[in-house]
């Protein structure tokens, strides 16, 4: 593993993360937006891979709707560990697994649907990781098979839209922090002290990035294009981008 990985472990292994995301399972379940997207693209008979888990938000409420062929996998065990706890205490037989989102221990072909939400695979630091990370997804996909992912759209930041034209200026000049690989890495020390990541692409780089693996993109719409969200999912999670792309067979 390597270090800008274990850093995306080692975050999400905190008491804080264990809690939000714990808390999320029943107090924010799926989303009205998720709800409507998954639908369109996931089969009750699909087998279906939940990469980036958490603790289980995604997975679990699938299950509860009847999408009983499906797997979570993140790289935190301790997420991991509240899951299988979760399942236990709430009589649900779901398989949940410790697993590396570049490096997935699955055979080629394996899964009809990847799914990476709550724009988790933004959040690997690294455009190398996240370049092996998607390699991974269309290696487990069967031939035609679906990945749906989220993700912010830097050129729709709303209240943020001026931390990124300044930011753009700053590495214009050459000024920019000296330990960001590329426009659109920001990192965040939240109230307790710990430190996130993300990158937030827009539209036209998120193109570019999921067609270097022949991804044919079906579809990308902004969350609120497609539900308006109670307030409890609003202070949970702001604005995205839906993403639906098809694996086509070399």
């Amino acid at each position: 593993m390597n270090k800008a990985v274990k850093s995306i472990r080692d975050y999400y292994n905190s008491d804080v993360n264990i809690e939000r995301y714990g808390y999320a399972i029943d107090k924010v379940g799926l989303w009205k937006a998720e709800e409507i997207f998954f639908s369109k693209y996931i089969s009750k008979r699909s087998k279906i891979l939940d990469l980036g888990c958490g603790a289980g938000r995604t997975t679990i409420n699938l299950y509860k709707k009847g999408y009983k062929n499906i797997i979570g996998v993140d790289i935190a065990e301790k997420l991991i560990d509240f899951a299988k706890d979760y399942c236990v205490k709430n009589n649900l037989t779901i398989p949940f697994q410790i697993g590396d989102a570049t490096n997935l221990d699955f055979d080629n072909e394996t899964f009809d649907i990847v799914i990476f939400s709550y724009n988790g695979m933004q959040c690997i630091p690294g455009k190398k990781n996240r370049d092996k990370c998607l390699e991974e997804v269309y290696r487990v996909l069967k031939p035609n098979g679906i990945f749906i992912f989220t993700a912010h759209n830097r050129d729709e930041s709303g209240k943020y839209q001026q931390v990124w034209i300044d930011e753009k200026e700053k590495w214009n000049k050459g000024t920019q922090d000296k330990n960001l690989e590329m426009f659109g890495d920001r990192y965040t020390v939240d109230k307790t002290g710990e430190t996130s990541f993300c990158h937030f692409s827009n539209i036209k780089e998120m193109e570019e990035f999921v067609k270097q693996q022949n991804f044919q993109i079906l579809e990308h719409i902004k969350s609120t294009k497609i539900a308006q969200e109670n307030d409890v999912v609003k202070e949970f999670a702001g604005e995205t981008v839906f993403w639906a792309c098809r694996k086509i067979k070399d």
